[in-house]
């Protein structure tokens, strides 16, 4: 084999990998090319189809921006959702029967389809995952009507429902792919959005700009409308309106521009053609996040997710933003969210004297909802190719700049302590400083109480060198078990 061929074939091997998101344990992996957003839990994956290369350096692609997500579930998660056994043969047979169906074009909904019943995957969240269907969007899915259908894609068989609607001036698609391998089953969505389509053209806004003037003709009508205005919401009107805001409404294909559809098709498409299944390894893959921008890596408890923005400007180098929490302690946040009160606060007139007292008092109430069931919540900040000037300037003489930087942070620290009220109070911290002409690093160890009754831990550090910053925020409840592990990585963020 001559030096050309080798050369292509490594090329070949090197990209049939590259920028690949694996999970062994679940079986699979998934060509996300390096996603500028991506989401990871336990059980699901999620990320932009677009690079952290491209995003916000092309104001059109990043409209155009689809997030695929990939659930898997095992055979026993499937017997819990569909009451019988689960296997890969199972799936054979339901998609075998469905192909049927639409080769005699009747419809799917005339023969019993477990499979297709996804509300039942979503009353399976609590179990360490979280799909499209949930609680959020079941309500609104059910008023729409699905298109089902079957075919071989990647040589993988594949039965997708598909919903396209419109929501506000949005035209939405989302289209959610089943696919089995190993005895497990994987739903593969894509979400894609279209802003213009029903945008308000700009002779309709004209329009209306024109209506408002109209409207004011005499002051009798003025008074009219000053006292419609003041006159107060009720909660149930304000939810009434917003309900309305977010109505969903079902959209025919042939209502759609074909190159939209098309462009809809291929987000999919390029989905299940990068998805491979594989035979699953007995070990559970750990829950990481890397910062490569600083080259940080931390793994997560078992039950936690991560977020992580990567913004990559030509020339400006990285920037990072990372937030981690417990899963299950976000999805009882948002159990226990008590929308009602949100309505409540729509509906406050701003006339109203005690206006700003009620809505303290319903944010309040709203907010202690929320701190009843978090207890953690991390975020990292980074970025790379720093300032040089800036960075020299801190790091020439490090002493000096010590000696300025701990007594601004400690002198703002001891305001801060001496102002407290029924929301927020410092009630004791630490600093530590450490400079040096090769790094710089700020500590901060903060115990604050929230609304008086909750007490939390808050780990600050920040530190440079002379190519990249990060910044580490960790917040606990002081009476909430932390993971050891997790405490020692986080101590060790900085240079």
């Amino acid at each position: 084999m001559n030096k050309s061929a080798i050369l292509a074939a490594m090329l070949i091997l090197a990209s049939s990998s590259a920028y690949a998101y694996e999970n062994s344990y679940a079986g699979y992996s998934v060509k996300d090319g390096q996603p500028y957003y991506k989401l990871e839990a336990k059980k699901v994956y999620a990320y932009a189809n677009i690079s952290s290369k491209k995003a916000y350096q092309n104001e059109e692609d990043l409209k155009n921006t689809a997030v695929n997500i990939v659930n898997y579930y095992t055979a026993e998660d499937m017997e819990q959702i569909l009451g019988e056994k689960f296997s890969t043969a199972y799936f054979d047979a339901e998609y075998e029967k469905l192909a049927l169906l639409e080769r005699s074009q009747l419809n799917p909904k005339t023969v019993p389809a477990p499979l297709l019943e996804l509300e039942k995957y979503a009353e399976h969240d609590s179990n360490g995952n979280l799909t499209i269907q949930s609680k959020v969007l079941k309500e609104k899915l059910e008023k729409l009507t699905p298109l089902i259908k079957t075919g071989k894609i990647a040589g993988k068989k594949v039965i997708t429902i598909s919903y396209l609607y419109k929501q506000g001036d949005v035209l939405v698609k989302i289209d959610t792919s089943l696919v089995s391998a190993n005895d497990r089953l994987y739903l593969l969505s894509t979400v894609n959005t279209d802003q213009d389509l029903y945008a308000p053209k700009k002779d309709e806004k004209d329009a209306d700009a024109d209506a408002d003037i109209d409207d004011i003709d005499t002051d009798a009508e003025s008074d009219e409308n000053d006292e419609a205005k003041t006159e107060p919401k009720s909660a149930a009107s304000a939810k009434e309106e917003m309900d309305k805001a977010l109505e969903v409404e079902n959209v025919f294909v042939r209502d759609v521009p074909a190159e939209t559809m098309q462009r809809f098709a291929k987000a999919h498409t390029d989905l299940l053609k990068g998805f491979k299944a594989f035979a699953p390894t007995s070990t559970p893959k750990a829950i990481s996040f890397t910062d490569t921008a600083v080259g940080k890596s931390v793994q997560l408890p078992d039950d936690w997710f991560y977020g992580q923005l990567n913004l990559r400007y030509k020339n400006k180098g990285t920037f990072y933003l990372t937030m981690a929490s417990s899963m299950k302690q976000m999805q009882d946040v948002a159990a226990n969210t008590d929308y009602d009160n949100i309505y409540s606060v729509f509906a406050i007139p701003a006339s109203d004297p005690e206006y700003q007292k009620k809505v303290t008092e319903l944010y309040t109430s709203g907010m202690r909802n929320v701190l009843e069931h978090w207890n953690h919540l991390l975020v990292t900040v980074s970025v790379d190719n720093i300032n040089d000037a800036d960075a020299k300037e801190l790091l020439a003489t490090p002493v000096a700049n010590k000696l300025a930087v701990e007594s601004f942070i400690n002198d703002g620290l001891q305001r801060l302590k001496g102002f407290g009220n029924d929301y927020f109070a410092l009630k004791d911290y630490k600093t530590n400083f450490d400079f040096t002409k090769e790094k710089a690093l700020i500590g901060i160890n903060a115990d604050t109480d929230l609304l008086k009754d909750f007490a939390y831990n808050n780990k600050i550090l920040l530190s440079c060198n002379q190519k990249a910053a990060t910044a580490m925020l960790f917040i606990k409840k002081t009476d909430a078990e932390t993971e050891k592990s997790l405490e020692q990585q986080l101590n060790e963020w900085h240079f």
